[in-house]
């Protein structure tokens, strides 16, 4: 049961990171082109292969598919690679704007990394009971997608709150 649990919220992770993205697009873009990783003619490219890599390792760990360790590696090299990005360009900062203005996910992006790294370290110790199903994928997904919505509503409501007191 604890593994299911650790494998809906690496769902909900990369899920919820996905949609945050896609729903603020331009202030993703914004963030990746202040990474100064690459040229401008091939930033277009960089942005759709995060939102990829998202969306891919939220499929891997929506079908809890035996790989061994090796789905949980790829995550933790994905977010590694993100958090010293992260670092490069705002040092230990407080917040990120990849995910859009007032955001839960763009709060203490470095610490939020680790504690991400930490729960894909420990998912593939603990033991996996079940087998797959597609009812029980099905499921989870339809959780991670409500819950996501409910935060970006949340995000939304927010937003237009501190708008109407301006």
């Amino acid at each position: 049961m604890i593994r299911f649990v650790l494998d809906i919220i690496l769902v909900f992770i990369f899920f919820s990171s996905f949609v945050a993205k896609v729903i603020s697009f331009e202030n993703f873009k914004y963030e990746v082109r202040a990474y100064r990783i690459i040229n401008l003619s091939q930033l277009s490219v960089l942005p759709l292969l995060i939102l990829s890599a998202e969306l891919g390792l939220s499929t891997l760990f929506l079908f809890p598919i035996q790989m061994g360790f090796y789905k949980e590696l790829i995550g933790i090299i994905f977010l590694i690679v993100l958090t010293i990005l992260t670092i490069r360009k705002d040092g230990f900062s407080k917040e990120c704007s990849c995910y859009g203005k007032n955001h839960l996910l763009s709060s203490f992006p470095i610490q939020r990394n680790i504690i991400f790294i930490l729960i894909l370290f420990v998912s593939p110790f603990v033991r996996h009971p079940y087998v797959f199903d597609w009812q029980r994928a099905f499921l989870v997904f339809i959780i991670v997608v409500l819950i996501t919505l409910i935060f970006e509503n949340i995000r939304v409501f927010q937003e237009v709150k501190k708008g109407a007191k301006v």
